[in-house]
Parts: structure tokens; C-alpha cells; sequence
């Protein structure tokens, strides 16, 4: 029986020794690539801004004609032109003249520094018959710096600057910056389809009406969305029952989709009707391990046939999604390229918990922060096949190994839920 950590490195080997690792890239618009993987660095082709800008609404200025500005001695300037954002002018400041300027409009040539509005006093020409706003006057009060108030040519983002590596899921923020370097569309990793299915004779579709002794098939949903949450693609192959040949069949046409994993839940136990280890081993696959000591969850099947990774988990609600996020969550986010773990953090128990012992253990429950600290409560209900546990908790609350009490106050490790 495995270590859960041994575990995952001997899944995460295979995928590096079968080459499935991230290699298939597709683009994509930039529209549809929010929370996909970046498949290539992104380095700046251009300057952010791409030139020299304004950030405020004022006039642009030489800033040698504001020398000898003050309040007693204020100085006068010409307005020769207005510039806003979007457009640019075509003349030249030269000294004694100042042009109006708006956020985000572009340096003037000539000019060097600007100044705010509210610090000058505009005055209307008085010229007979001046209707003109570039016959008025601006009355500057203080000396002005070279540079003052200005944004300045790659200010943000410089051209040839690494932006993003790959790997990184995009976010809002990146598609911003993407958006503004114009990258569209963007190189991304595709999302890896990941084969699941149930096996039992018991089980029904969801849409069934209940017959006595019957369940309807509720973990490949649970499975199937936790396979989202890594980064995944999950394929349904249906509910199979516990017959060899109606597994190898299902494994069969997995094969043919050239799915890169293939997930059951049920029959990784040893009974009459647990079929899942024989239908491997018909099938001519290299057995990576039995189970992983880890509770609920142990009974975790590994094979793999031709690079194709066979998992089998337990049948039972909470085994099965237990080993689901301790095993395959960052196996499948690997696999996807997001390289995703479950956070863990550390807890003091809000409650006393008694264990029968044995292996490690996993309960669900929930954490929250009081007075700066971090506290954790185990629910009552954690017997392996309750499935509305599962939706109240928001982590998983780990007990070591072979340890029977566990007093309130005691600090625990705990895995929070994606």
C-alpha cells in the first residue's frame, strides 16, 4: 500500500515516461481564453504606452519658459492648439507657446513637461473680433520641471519586457494586457478529455424512476466535475455492469478516443462482482499499484496500457471523491498544465475527534478565521457512502496515521476544496 505522496509521483512519472504531458496547443480568440493555460511566454512586442502621453487635463509646456514663473511674476504663454485623446498636433510648441491637452493625448513635439489645469489661469484673447481658443492666454504661476506630470513612453510595459510565463492560467488581468499588446488569438494548452465511468449492477441513469435496490449513478457527476476544476475535459462512458467483458469493451472504445486517462468508480475491491482489476489485467496492462494507504479512498487502482493511464476508485461516495481530489486533482491539472494542489493550511480542531486508528485519515469538514486564527470542524457524518457531507464542506481534514484522539485545540492539517 502506497503513501498518497509516493502515490502521485509514480503517476506523475508515467505521464513524463508516456509523453502525455502538455504538447497539444491550440489557439484560440482572445475572447474565449479566460481561465485557459498559456501555452507560450508572452514577451511585450510593443511600449505601453506607445508614446509619450498626457495623464491629466492641462497645457504642454516648454518647461524653460516657466523659469522665472511665480505668483508675483506670473508668466504668459500663447495657446497655439488643443490636442485629445485619440488625435495628435501637428504643430510645434515653440517658446512662449502652450497647447491645451486632455487625458491620454499624446505629447506635442517641442513640449517637455505639462501642467494641471487647476494651477494656471486661462485668458481670453482680447483681440476685436477673436473668436479663436488658440488666441487665448495661460497664466503659469511656478516653476514647471522637465518631465512634470508626464507618462512617459513605455512607462507600463516595455518592448521585449517577459510578461507571462507558460503555464499560467489567464485570468481578467492577463486578458487586459493581452488585449492591450493586441495578441489575438492566444496559444493555449487543450484541455485534456478525461474517460469516466461507473460500474454496477445497481446503478440507473439519473433520469430513472428508483426500483427497489437500485441507486442512480451520482459519483460520475461528482468525479466529472471535480475533472473541470483541474482543467479537464470529462467524456462520459456510461454505466457498466459488473461484467468483465462489458469493462474490457468500455476500455476498448476509450482506446480508440485515445483518451490520456480513464476513470471508473466501483469494483477495485475483491468481491464476487469487483471486476475492475480482472478487466485490467485481460487487457494486458502494467499494474502501477493496488491501493494507496489513505481512508475513506484506499482501494485506488493504477494501470497503464500503451500510455493510456487506467485509474479505478472505490465505489462509495465519499472514497471515491476523496481519492478523486487527494490523487487526481493535480494529476489531471498537470496533465491540463495548470500544476493545481489542493492548498493546504494548518488548523486548530474546533472539537474533539475519535478515530478507530489505522490509516490516514481524511474527514470532511469546514474552516473558518477567528480572531486571526484558523479553527476547523469535522462533521458527524462521515461514513462512506453520504453524499451530502461532501456539499457542506469546504476541506478535508487530515488525521495522521494510527492516531485514535484528537483533542479540541490540537492543530491538524487541513486540504481546502477547489
Amino acid at each position: 500500500m502506497l503513501l498518497l505522496e509516493n502515490a502521485i509521483d509514480i503517476l506523475f512519472n508515467e505521464l513524463e515516461s508516456s509523453l502525455l504531458l502538455p504538447g497539444n496547443v491550440e489557439t484560440v480568440p482572445l475572447w474565449e481564453a479566460g481561465g485557459r493555460v498559456l501555452a507560450r511566454e508572452v514577451v511585450a512586442t510593443e511600449d505601453v504606452p506607445a508614446f509619450d502621453r498626457s495623464p491629466i487635463d492641462g497645457f504642454a509646456l516648454i518647461a524653460s519658459d516657466t523659469l522665472e514663473a511665480t505668483i508675483d511674476h506670473p508668466v504668459s504663454m500663447k495657446i497655439i492648439d488643443t490636442v485629445a485623446a485619440g488625435s495628435y498636433s501637428k504643430k510645434i510648441l515653440v517658446p512662449g507657446t502652450t497647447m491645451k491637452i486632455f487625458t491620454g493625448a499624446p505629447l506635442p513635439q517641442g513640449a517637455n513637461c505639462l501642467v494641471k489645469k487647476e494651477e494656471v489661469t486661462e485668458t481670453a484673447s482680447e483681440a476685436e473680433g477673436s473668436k479663436s481658443e488658440n488666441d487665448s492666454t495661460v497664466i503659469i504661476k511656478r516653476k514647471i520641471f522637465s518631465g512634470e506630470c508626464i507618462a512617459p513612453k513605455g512607462e507600463d510595459i516595455s518592448n521585449g519586457e517577459p510578461l507571462f510565463a507558460s503555464g499560467t492560467v489567464l485570468t481578467c488581468a492577463h486578458m487586459g494586457v493581452l488585449a492591450t499588446l493586441g495578441i489575438d488569438p492566444v496559444p493555449v494548452y487543450k484541455k485534456p478529455q478525461i474517460g469516466i465511468f461507473s460500474t454496477g449492477n445497481e446503478l440507473v441513469d439519473v433520469h430513472s424512476q428508483l426500483q427497489h435496490g437500485q441507486l442512480r449513478a451520482s459519483n460520475i457527476y461528482t468525479l466529472a466535475e471535480i475533472i473541470r476544476q483541474a482543467g479537464g475535459v470529462p467524456v462520459s462512458l456510461g454505466i457498466v455492469k459488473d461484467r468483465i467483458e462489458d469493462v474490457i469493451q468500455v476500455y476498448e472504445k476509450a482506446y480508440r478516443l485515445r483518451l490520456p486517462i480513464v476513470i471508473s468508480t466501483g469494483g477495485t475491491a475483491s468481491g464476487a462482482y469487483d471486476v475492475i482489476k480482472e478487466a485490467m489485467d485481460m487487457i494486458s496492462v502494467s499494474r502501477l499499484f493496488n491501493k494507496v494507504a489513505i481512508r475513506p479512498g484506499a482501494p485506488v487502482v493504477a494501470s497503464v496500457k500503451d500510455g493510456q493511464l487506467l485509474i479505478g476508485l472505490s465505489g462509495n461516495p465519499a472514497g471515491s471523491a476523496v481519492a478523486m481530489l487527494l490523487v487526481m486533482f493535480p494529476v489531471i491539472s498537470k496533465l491540463a498544465g495548470t500544476n493545481r494542489h489542493l492548498e493546504q493550511s494548518q488548523a486548530k480542531l474546533s472539537t474533539d475527534v475519535h478515530r478507530k486508528g489505522g490509516l490516514r485519515g481524511f474527514l470532511w469538514g469546514t474552516y473558518y478565521e477567528q480572531h486571526g486564527c484558523l479553527y476547523t470542524t469535522p462533521f458527524n457524518n462521515q461514513f462512506c457512502g453520504a453524499i451530502k457531507t461532501h456539499a457542506y464542506s469546504n476541506c478535508l481534514i487530515e488525521i495522521a496515521a494510527g492516531k485514535v484522539n484528537s483533542a479540541t485545540g490540537d492543530l491538524v492539517n487541513i486540504w481546502k476544496l477547489p
